[in-house]
């Protein structure tokens, strides 16, 4: 990596940051505007002050044409990510040159300018694994699945993780609530209902509201509407980026956003009452979702009635019993003091989420 502060933006080490060698004209400020939209962090170098110790650091180097010939000069050692760009159709001189370079494209502004931006988001994403993708869903009403997601986001910020909450039910009445975070100032689903694409990691790790060391995203109780497929897509997305275990509510209905995350979740929790009825409710969702163990398996909650073995259950259902919960009543008078769920390590609720947080760990895909 470039030695800071001379040679690198202030960022995280984990952040892509972009290099862009030019001279200070038009087309560098354009690429840096088109940067800052993604959330890039950036810098910019005239082509005789590139050295070995820049070169190599930047996730992204995009090279002014009108200076290709003198970077090739430098005589740099090659490396990925390098992008020629050009506001006018490129010359037999600019290809020569990125292919002595070994830049992966020549882009011609402002016909490219979409492919930059996606180049520019991807760069911006961390280089490391992605983080745990947890989803949530009720199997019958009343079973308590928006309590669960957000004990599990507050139980893996209390690891020491930076988890991101994402309520997809718009009929929730707001995730915030049951985060004990409803006052607290911040984007909602309606703010980001039109977004599709790549967002950069930066939206989610400065711009979503945060409580209890949990970033989240909730719907909004004065308008309740179903969140887009691309906006709840590009959420999830940036916000697994980020590396952090990511928990997404999702609501009771076999629609296109819970079947999407069903084939991407590393544990897919299928929250249900150990009840006939429960289980009624939870087997018709779970045909029509297609969620299969082992990526999936259900938390039961009991003390809703004649509880129905675990055994049972699952052959019912079709999905294992992951773990089993007991009323708590605790939780109502939490909920009420505008606590979170499972605020204490010790608790059952606290417990069953470090369990399950394990399960996700085993079970996360080698490739993530």
């Amino acid at each position: 990596m470039p030695v800071r502060p001379r040679d690198q933006p202030a960022s995280s080490a984990d952040d892509g940051w972009l290099l862009v060698v030019g001279p200070a004209n038009d087309l560098r400020e354009e690429i840096l505007r088109l940067a800052a939209t993604t959330g890039i962090l950036a810098r910019a170098v005239e082509a005789a002050h590139l050295s070995d110790a820049i070169w190599p650091g930047p996730s992204l180097v995009v090279v002014d044409a009108d200076c290709a010939d003198r970077v090739c000069s430098a005589a740099l050692p090659r490396r990925p990510g390098v992008v020629i760009v050009t506001t006018r159709r490129p010359s037999a001189d600019v290809w020569s040159a990125a292919v002595s370079i070994g830049a992966e494209q020549v882009v011609e502004l402002p016909a490219g300018q979409a492919w930059l931006v996606d180049r520019l988001a991807d760069a911006a994403g961390r280089t490391g694994p992605l983080g745990l993708l947890v989803a949530v869903i009720g199997g019958c009403g009343g079973a308590g699945a928006s309590t669960l997601a957000a004990a599990l986001a507050v139980s893996a910020a209390r690891s020491g993780r930076q988890p991101v909450l994402i309520g997809a039910d718009p009929w929730d009445g707001g995730l915030d609530v049951a985060l004990g975070a409803e006052d607290v100032p911040g984007p909602r689903w309606p703010d980001l209902a039109t977004v599709s694409g790549r967002l950069s990691t930066t939206a989610i790790l400065d711009g979503l509201p945060q409580a209890h060391g949990v970033r989240f995203l909730s719907s909004a109780r004065s308008h309740a509407s179903r969140i887009p497929l691309p906006a709840l897509a590009a959420v999830v997305s940036a916000a697994r980026r980020t590396g952090g275990p990511v928990i997404v509510d999702l609501p009771r209905e076999a629609a296109e956003g819970p079947r999407w995350l069903g084939g991407l979740v590393d544990l897919g929790l299928v929250v249900c009452s150990a009840t006939v009825s429960g289980a009624l409710a939870s087997r018709a969702l779970v045909a029509e979702l297609g969620w299969q163990a082992p990526a999936s398996g259900l938390v039961v909650r009991l003390g809703h009635g004649r509880d129905i073995d675990d055994r049972t259950l699952g052959t019912a259902i079709g999905l294992p019993v992951l773990v089993r919960l007991r009323e708590d009543a605790r939780l109502t008078r939490q909920r009420q003091r505008g606590e979170p769920p499972a605020p204490r390590r010790r608790s059952q609720l606290a417990r069953s989420c470090a369990q399950l947080w394990q399960l996700a760990a085993d079970r996360q895909e080698p490739a993530a």
